[in-house]
């Protein structure tokens, strides 16, 4: 099939019945000069491009046991590309905007995503890649200049882009620019909460879908450069030989960012508060503060998430050390905190709790506040599925979601699995078509605020109960490290 688009003509491909576009170029590719700089729209292209292959991912480190990628994907700093999945080019369908998870160093487009499960049920679904780790996500202005100022960001910036080419270019696919929805699940969904707060992203989706990640991720720029200061030493990098980054292949980046990566160390990237893409240093402030239309949001997490970190890591026991990796110089009120839970309850159930409570739901329960005392429609879930090996921990959605498995679950055929598959994705298509969640089954999901505090709990059977406020301590900044 060959379509005209605003970009320029490309031929894609049908699977049963489903039209897919790939590898579509909608930034001019971050390299030579564009490195760390702000993501530049890429020129409309003339005769036909063929659109059936992936484009490169995001450079990134290999973890065994923890690859996004499919088999056929490769690296390479050129790695602007988005894919479009559509039934009908012809139509005016709800669309859906995929933004991957991977502790923003890991991933692609295709991550924890299966775009026919949603195609298939009326709607156009983008997913694109971004830029990660040091190339995405370094604040480099305080060693390159204020030039740099929004480098922090770039990964950011990749999206925004990527959503302004889906506002103008949409609608050749069959999709409707008016009724965007985007979806993230873990870094994806902290860059979906990050994108409900900017200026620059205004009007350009009207509903974001946020699993298991809010707006807790974005760091202030003395910790963005300490950061920094970090991977310049690793690269090797004093202030004087600073500019050397910018023509340093690719992979020894990769080279310098590998030991802040490693082991449980997860907040090596994200975010920034640049005073460029953000104002000030509070994001609730800033969902606070927003004026004109009020984006409707569907968030939630899952009642195990950390359950995840202590298989892989064989974790023993929560002391300093550990605390320090997870939260930095927030591991002192941490640990304070731990110390007072009842020692009735094993080391596992403890670990899995607490640090549940401090890095997923705490910030899922202030988001969910603040915006609808600001007046936004929020929905909030959770998912307590707990017949499998790791019970519901972090990235247990894409098996209910995308009728698929991940690098943690199996699909599960049980019956009662079934059915709470099609109540989970059948709410979260309502939600991306007319912005209310429902499903044949399903008891009716109120919308929560602060006095009601109705959350739709995912299980067998599913379930509206009350949720708890949060358990941290109000000592604990909300700048939370660990992503």
């Amino acid at each position: 099939m060959i379509i005209k688009a605003p970009c320029g003509a490309m031929e894609g491909m049908e699977i049963q019945g489903i039209h897919q576009f790939l590898g579509i170029p909608y930034a001019k590719p971050p390299v030579g000069a564009l490195r760390f700089m702000p993501t530049e729209l890429a020129e409309p292209w003339t005769g036909i491009r063929s659109c059936r292959k992936l484009g490169h991912a995001a450079p990134q480190l290999y973890v065994p046991g923890l690859t996004f990628l499919k088999k056929e994907e490769t690296l390479d700093e050129d790695c602007l590309y988005l894919n479009v999945t559509t039934p009908n080019t012809m139509g005016k369908l709800p669309v859906l905007c995929w933004i991957h998870g991977g502790a923003f160093q890991k991933g692609s487009a295709t991550a924890g995503i299966n775009p026919p499960s949603f195609a298939r049920e009326g709607m156009v679904v983008v997913n694109m890649n971004y830029r990660l780790g040091a190339l995405g996500f370094m604040d480099m202005s305080g060693y390159l200049g204020d030039a740099y100022r929004q480098s922090g960001n770039s990964g950011l910036l990749d999206i925004i882009e990527a959503l302004r080419w889906v506002r103008k270019n949409i609608a050749s696919f069959g999709g409707d620019p008016d009724n965007v929805t985007i979806m993230g699940q873990s870094a994806g969904a902290k860059l979906c909460g990050a994108l409900t707060i900017m200026k620059k992203a205004r009007g350009l989706f009207q509903k974001a879908i946020l699993c298991s990640g809010a707006v807790q991720c974005i760091r202030d720029v003395h910790t963005a450069r300490c950061i920094t200061d970090q991977f310049m030493a690793h690269a090797g990098l004093t202030k004087d030989r600073a500019h050397e980054i910018l023509t340093m292949p690719w992979e020894a980046i990769l080279k310098a960012q590998a030991p802040m990566f490693r082991g449980f160390n997860l907040h090596a990237a994200g975010p920034v508060f640049d005073g460029i893409n953000f104002e000030g240093n509070d994001a609730l402030a800033l969902i606070r503060q927003q004026t004109g239309p009020r984006i409707s949001l569907l968030m939630g997490t899952n009642k195990d998430e950390t359950n995840l970190y202590w298989h892989i890591y064989h974790v023993h026991d929560m002391d300093e050390g550990l605390a320090e990796k997870l939260f930095g110089n927030r591991a002192p009120i941490v640990m304070k905190n731990y110390r007072k839970i009842p020692k009735d309850e094993n080391f596992h159930q403890r670990f899995v709790h607490f640090l549940t409570e401090y890095i997923y739901r705490a910030g899922d329960i202030d988001m969910a506040e603040t915006a609808s005392d600001a007046g936004q429609d929020v929905y909030l879930y959770r998912l307590d599925w707990d017949r499998q090996a790791y019970k519901a921990c972090h990235a247990s959605e894409p098996q209910f979601l995308m009728s698929m498995g991940s690098v943690i679950h199996d699909v599960d055929h049980s019956p009662a699995h079934e059915e709470l598959k099609e109540e989970m994705h059948g709410a979260f298509t309502a939600f991306i078509k007319k912005g209310m969640p429902a499903a044949e089954g399903m008891p009716s999901w109120p919308k929560f605020n602060r006095e009601n505090r109705r959350i739709m709990v995912f299980d067998h059977p599913c379930h509206v109960e009350r949720a708890a406020a949060s358990e941290t301590d109000l000592a604990m900044p909300f700048q939370v490290f660990a992503l």
